[in-house]
């Protein structure tokens, strides 16, 4: 195999499924962007016409997320997403929110420790401690300078364990898409213990890395919390990978009794 010059070291461990079916483009990828780099091409015109610089699998990751917001055009609740990273989910999610309900109540929470991973035992074999870091001043920096502090809000939370505490403090909250984009067991095990009963019915449960390699313990967690569930993909693009609507009864015995 021939080493690689130009594509990073991945922050996370693969065995050869999902991640194989595309590597080979991995190489020519981040050569493009280092030749792309050599251009020097001014920063207004990496913002204002970016599709020429993005790659197709970037383009199709926000496709995604715009064609499940569409999803939720109309039902009542907010938008949320556990794993801020950098804050491009949260700021496309925000200012979709600001082109199609821009007389709406729709508010988009961000939650996150930012500190990075934090893999337990069962899982520091899969992605590095502290990957996936960036600080909640940087990302609140970038809210602030485009005037999105009334539509995208952060919440510095530990999302294995504090959600009890921050929803007993906002009981008000309630939400139409969650988007879990963190991968790791407890993580999104504690997520859809807290977000799932805010979920409006209808509503969308986005998953960023569900039957993925890279990420076994968001797959457990999906299968053991809602299992029978049936799981949608978008087959145009490789992230999100899944994605559950939630549907109007929850509980198939309130359903036969309603029925009776």
């Amino acid at each position: 195999m021939t080493k690689s010059t130009f594509a990073p070291q991945q922050p996370f461990a693969s065995s050869g499924f999902e991640t194989r079916k595309f590597a080979h483009r991995r190489e020519p990828y981040w050569a493009s962007i280092n030749a792309i780099k050599q251009l020097a091409v001014p920063a207004e015109d990496l913002i204002h016409h970016y599709p020429a610089f993005a790659g197709h699998v970037c383009l199709a990751r926000h496709l995604a997320l715009y064609e499940a917001y569409k999803l939720t055009i109309g039902l009542a609740g907010h938008i949320a997403e556990a794993g801020v990273w950098k804050g491009s989910s949260l700021l496309l999610l925000a200012k979709l929110t600001q082109l199609f309900e821009p007389e709406s109540l729709v508010q988009t929470h961000g939650f996150d420790w930012f500190r990075g991973n934090h893999p337990t035992e069962v899982e520091k074999h899969l992605v590095a401690e502290g990957s996936y870091f960036a600080s909640q001043e940087d990302v609140q920096a970038l809210i602030d300078l485009q005037n999105l502090g009334s539509l995208a809000m952060l919440h510095n939370v530990d999302l294995s364990k504090d959600l009890d505490v921050f929803f007993r403090r906002h009981d008000h909250l309630y939400f139409k898409l969650v988007f879990l984009d963190c991968g790791l067991y407890d993580v999104v095990s504690h997520c859809i213990d807290h977000f799932w009963p805010r979920l409006n019915p209808g509503g969308i449960l986005l998953l960023d890395n569900f039957n993925h390699e890279t990420a076994p313990g968001e797959t457990r967690a999906v299968m053991e919390k809602l299992p029978g569930h049936r799981i949608h993909t978008f087959p145009f693009a490789q992230q999100p990978t899944a994605y559950i609507v939630k549907p109007s009864f929850d509980n198939p015995h309130r359903v036969s009794s309603l029925m009776r």
